[in-house]
Formats: structure tokens, C-alpha cells, sequence
């Protein structure tokens, strides 16, 4: 017998259903549900088969899509965390364009082959190496008129590109840009303040091409070659100090205003070095020209070629060649006197530096156990130095370079490098050729100072 509530199959003259606990029918109620038929079972259409497995797979769907929602939104938030707190943050730094205009630099961190695109600059940025990094020139932020400007706020959106193509939109990089001033490099004089001895002194500095430059109300722009280079000539008279006004104005750059001291010695007796007399030489001797006043008497006060003084009593004209003892700093002193009159004295400075055939070929062999000891008495003695470089660091306006001039036990000396032939890099092996100049201290203990008139590579 079948379970009239549940269908399920009972044993005859059985009072209640097994499974659902129901009563069951008995007597002629029982024998009608024995010759009832069995209900057709319920078939389904290709339709209906077609939308249940379309429901099925939009379900899928909505299942992928929510979960791939979950993992970007996982993924944009970690990866903003890194780019706002974490080792991603972008860092900004002041640099100098080559061009001498102040800017900024932003470097932006990453996985390698990933890009950063920056839509206000409409540019993107490679990652390699762990970074991304772009400079760009303060004045690039200002327009042509900057007089009613104080500074600029700068927004960048940027917006991380992965190596397979997912965009990810990075917090923006907010900061503040003053407006710069006009970019200005004396290279001559070497200070703002410069004694000079001739009345005629060569001005030199660098501006951004295309500045306008004033010098004492003058207007030199013409003189300005296309890299920006400017060399003229002021006069410089013999009455102490003679105040040089340089003004420069570069577009979109605040005007920049700057004032030089040439100071010349007031005498009573006119006395000047010809413009030609160079502060350098490459020999150890060197012509020295100029004129004083008529009737006045030369005198040299340092070394010099006796036989080679000459003077013209009538014109004021004189001559003589200074010798030099030292390789490097020389000073070369002379004087003008007349009978009443107080004597006019002028004194410089010749830099004395010997050709490398002629410098090296009077270098020693290093000897560094007896150069630690004997330093004074080696003063100015030559050496050849070839080593590592293993440290530099910065004393006043001096920049030191450490040698290492041992083989297995580490030798130490104090470069002080005035070479131009190369840049030095630590971790590289140079040859110098250097003079002794006394010992140095480095991390609380002396080492022997050299000063390096020649460094390059070595072979």
C-alpha cells in the first residue's frame, strides 16, 4: 500500500504511515488506494532544461565576478597602504637641472616592469630597478608672469599599469613649488669679495640660455653664447672697493640681484699687473709684466731671475720672471716706491703645476711604513699612489677621497684630489700622483695627506 500524504510504501493493514506518521486508510478506503493509478511522473521540456542550466551559470557568474570585486578591492587597498605608508611611498627631493634651474625630483617604487602614468604630465614612467623617477624644472609650473605669484600647488594623479595590463589608481602626490629665481653661476671671481691688482678684471658665469643680464646697468645679453655662458671685462679702479650689480631675468623666474666686491688697493704710487699675467703655470718660472708711474722703482720681495728685471724709467713699464719652488701655491710679491711717497705693493698667487711626464717622473715608489713617520721631512715629496677608493667625506670646502694602498693589510691614506683628468668612484682602483701634504685625521685616527695633482684609472 502507498502513503497517501508522503508516497511512500507501506505493508498492508498497516494503521499508520512509517515515514510520516499519518493514518493510513483501512477497508474499502485501503482497497480504492491500491487501484489507484500511479501519477505520471513530471517531464521536463528542452526550454525548461535550457533555462535551468542558464540560471545555473549567470549564478557562476555573479559568484566569479563578486569574488574578482573581493580580490581587486583586497588588492587596491594593500596597494594603496604601500604607496601611502608603506615601502611604495613616493619620495620628492630638491635637485639642480642640468641647466642650472632648481627642480624636483619624484621617484616612484614598484615591481620591475611595471609603469607609472601621470595624465596632468601625459607621460608614463618605466619601473626598473625597484623605481620610476622623474625631474622636471620648477619654472615648468608657472606661467610667462610670475610678479603677482608667490608659489604653485602641484597635484599628481598617478595611476600604477602592471606588466599584464591592470590599472590600479595610486593616492595622488600633493605638494607646494616656490617660484625660483633666476638661476646665476659665478665662476669669476671665486667670491664675493676678491682683491685684484689690475685695473681691468674677466667676469665670467653661467645663466639659463635665454636670460637677460645686467652688469653695473649695462645690458650684456648679447654676450650670452647658447649655453648660456657670459665672459666680459669690468674695470676696476684703484680706489678700494668696486661694487659689480649683476642683475639676471629669466622667464618664469623671479629677478635675481647680486652684488661683487673688486677690491683694489688705494696707493699712493699707481701700480697694476698687465690682464695676460696668468694665476697658473705649467713651468717653474713666469713672465710678469705691468706699469707704474713714470720714475718709479721696481722691486721683487719673492723669487725671482735677478738679470731678467727690466724697467723703463719714462713709460712705467716693467718686467721680470718669477721662479717657483713648490708645486702648487706660490706667492709672487713686488713693489713700486718713489722718493716721498709710500710704496705700492701688489701680491698674488700663482698656482705651479708641472706637466704629468715631467710630476710623475719625480714620484717615489710608496713606502707607506716610513711615510707615516716621516710626513714632515717628506713634505712635498711625490708619490705614486695606486689603490682602492674605499671612503670619501668632507672637511670645510674641501673634499677627501681614502685610498687604499695596501696589499693584504689595509693602507690607508688622505687624498685630496685637485686632478681633473677623472670623477673618482668608490670601488674602483686608481693611480695618483701625489705631493705630501701632512697627515689627516679619519675616524679618530692620522693618516698621511697627499695632494693628488693627477689621478686617473688604473691600468
Amino acid at each position: 500500500m502507498k502513503c497517501p500524504y508522503c508516497g511512500s510504501y507501506c505493508a498492508d493493514n498497516t494503521l499508520y504511515c512509517p515515514n510520516c506518521k499519518q493514518p493510513l486508510p483501512t477497508g474499502e478506503d485501503a482497497e480504492k488506494q491500491k487501484e489507484k493509478p500511479a501519477a505520471p511522473k513530471e517531464r521536463r521540456t528542452p526550454l525548461q532544461r535550457v533555462l535551468t542550466a542558464l540560471v545555473a551559470v549567470l549564478s557562476l557568474c555573479a559568484l566569479a565576478i563578486g569574488g574578482y570585486k573581493l580580490w581587486t578591492w583586497v588588492y587596491s587597498y594593500n596597494l594603496n597602504r604601500l604607496y601611502t605608508r608603506g615601502a611604495y611611498k613616493p619620495t620628492i627631493s630638491e635637485v639642480t637641472m642640468s641647466d642650472l634651474r632648481s627642480g624636483h625630483s619624484i621617484a616612484f617604487y614598484g615591481r620591475d616592469g611595471d609603469q607609472i602614468f601621470l595624465p596632468e604630465m601625459n607621460q608614463s614612467l618605466s619601473i626598473s630597478g625597484g623605481v620610476a623617477r622623474m625631474e622636471i624644472a620648477d619654472s615648468d609650473w608657472f606661467g610667462p608672469t610670475v610678479d603677482d605669484v608667490d608659489y604653485a600647488d602641484v597635484t599628481l594623479s598617478p595611476m600604477l599599469i602592471s606588466e599584464k595590463g591592470s590599472k590600479t589608481i595610486l593616492p595622488k602626490v600633493n605638494f607646494q613649488i616656490e617660484v625660483p629665481q633666476s638661476p646665476l653661476a659665478i665662476t669669476s671671481p671665486a667670491a664675493d669679495y676678491t682683491p685684484v691688482v689690475t685695473s681691468v678684471y674677466p667676469l665670467t658665469l653661467n645663466v639659463v640660455p635665454g636670460s637677460t643680464v645686467f652688469v653695473n646697468g649695462e645690458d650684456v645679453t648679447r654676450s650670452i653664447d647658447r649655453s648660456g655662458y657670459l665672459s666680459t671685462n669690468v674695470t676696476v679702479q684703484p680706489i678700494g672697493d668696486n661694487i659689480v650689480t649683476l642683475i639676471v631675468r629669466t622667464p618664469k623666474h623671479r629677478e635675481t640681484r647680486k652684488e661683487i666686491d673688486l677690491f683694489r688697493q688705494k696707493y699712493d704710487i699707481e701700480l697694476e699687473l698687465d690682464t695676460t699675467v696668468s694665476d697658473r703655470s705649467p713651468s717653474r718660472t713666469m713672465a710678469v709684466t705691468g706699469k707704474t708711474e713714470p720714475g718709479a722703482v721696481i722691486s721683487v720681495d719673492t723669487d725671482y731671475m735677478e738679470e731678467s728685471l727690466a724697467m723703463d724709467l719714462e713709460t712705467g713699464r716693467f718686467s721680470f720672471i718669477a721662479r717657483f719652488s713648490t708645486v702648487g701655491e706660490n706667492v709672487v710679491r713686488f713693489r713700486a716706491s718713489m722718493p716721498g711717497k709710500e710704496d705700492a705693493v701688489i701680491s698674488f698667487t700663482v698656482n705651479y703645476l708641472p706637466s704629468l711626464a715631467e710630476y710623475s717622473s719625480k714620484a717615489w715608489a710608496m713606502d707607506y711604513e716610513r711615510l707615516r713617520l716621516m710626513f714632515e721631512q717628506w713634505n712635498g715629496r711625490v708619490f705614486q699612489c695606486k689603490g682602492e677608493l674605499v671612503d670619501t667625506f668632507q672637511d670645510g670646502d674641501k673634499t677627501y677621497v681614502v685610498m687604499d694602498v695596501g696589499g693584504d693589510e689595509q693602507q690607508l691614506i688622505i687624498l685630496e684630489n685637485r686632478s681633473t683628468l677623472t670623477s673618482p668612484a668608490l670601488g674602483r682602483r686608481y693611480t695618483a700622483y701625489a705631493d705630501v701634504d701632512g697627515q689627516h685625521m679619519y675616524k679618530s685616527q692620522y693618516y698621511p695627506k697627499l695632494v693628488a695633482r693627477y689621478m686617473d684609472l688604473a691600468t
